[in-house]
C-alpha cells in the first residue's frame, strides 16, 4: 500500500510542476522565433511532460493516471492564468472545455505511460504485457516483444509523429518542428528503449499509434472549430 504522505507529496508536485509549465508555455509563446514558437505550445510537449513526473515520483499506476491529469489540468490553469492576469488575453469557455477533454485523455495515458517505463528500469522490460516488465515468456526467440515500458515508450513515439505530421500538413510555416518532430518519433524507442528487442518492438507500434495520434489532433480540431 502507498503511504498517504508520498501520495499528497506527488499530487502537490505534479500540481506545481503542472502550473510552472503552463506558465512558462504561455511566457515562451512570445519569445521563441517563429517556426520554432509553436513548440511552446505543443501537445507533445505537454504530455512529455506528465510521461516525466510520473516516472520521476513512481506511485503505481492507478495513482500515476491521476498525476497525470493534474498535471496537465494544473498546466491548463498556470496556461489561462498567464494569459488572463500578465498578458491580458482571454479565452472562450468552449475552447478550454475542449483542452480539458485533452487533459481527461492525454493526462491519465501518459501519466500511466510514466509509471510504466519507469517499473520497467527495476526489471527486464522484455517481460509479458501483464507484466511490470520482468517475466520472460516462452518464446524467447521472438524478434519482438510486447511489454509494458515498451507500449509507454511507444506512446510517446506516436505521439511525436502524429503531432510532427500534424505540423508539416496543416500549420503553415511550421514544416521544420514538424520534420524535428518526426525524427524523435523514430528516436525515441532508440534512446529510451532497454534492449534491441524493445526497439524493434517501438519502431513497429510507432505507425499505429501516430495513426491514433493524428486521429486525436482530428477530433479535437473538429471540436475547436464546432
Amino acid at each position: 500500500m502507498t503511504d498517504r504522505s508520498r501520495v499528497v507529496r506527488a499530487f502537490v508536485v505534479a500540481l506545481v510542476a503542472g502550473l510552472a509549465l503552463g506558465f512558462a508555455t504561455q511566457d515562451l509563446q512570445a519569445k521563441l522565433p517563429g517556426n520554432w514558437n509553436t513548440l511552446a505550445n505543443s501537445g507533445v510537449v505537454w504530455v512529455v511532460f506528465a510521461f516525466t513526473v510520473t516516472a520521476v515520483l513512481r506511485l503505481a499506476a492507478g495513482w500515476s493516471a491521476v498525476l497525470g491529469f493534474i498535471t496537465l489540468v494544473g498546466a491548463l490553469a498556470g496556461y489561462y492564468a498567464s494569459a488572463r492576469f500578465i498578458d491580458d488575453v482571454t479565452s472562450s469557455g468552449s475552447t478550454m472545455a475542449v483542452w480539458l477533454f485533452a487533459a481527461l485523455v492525454g493526462g491519465p495515458v501518459f501519466g500511466v505511460a510514466g509509471s510504466w517505463w519507469s517499473a520497467g528500469g527495476a526489471v527486464r522490460s522484455t517481460g509479458s504485457w501483464w507484466s511490470a516488465g520482468g517475466g520472460r515468456l516462452r518464446s524467447e526467440g521472438r524478434l519482438w516483444q510486447l511489454s509494458r515500458p515498451v507500449v509507454a515508450v511507444a506512446l510517446l513515439s506516436g505521439a511525436f509523429l502524429a503531432e510532427g505530421i500534424y505540423f508539416l500538413g496543416q500549420v503553415e510555416n511550421k514544416q521544420a518542428s514538424g520534420l524535428v518532430e518526426i525524427v524523435l518519433a523514430v528516436l525515441a524507442p532508440m534512446m529510451l528503449a532497454r534492449t534491441n528487442r524493445d526497439r524493434l518492438t517501438g519502431l513497429l507500434l510507432l505507425l499505429p499509434l501516430g495513426l491514433l495520434g493524428m486521429a486525436f489532433y482530428r477530433l479535437l480540431n473538429a471540436l475547436l472549430a464546432a
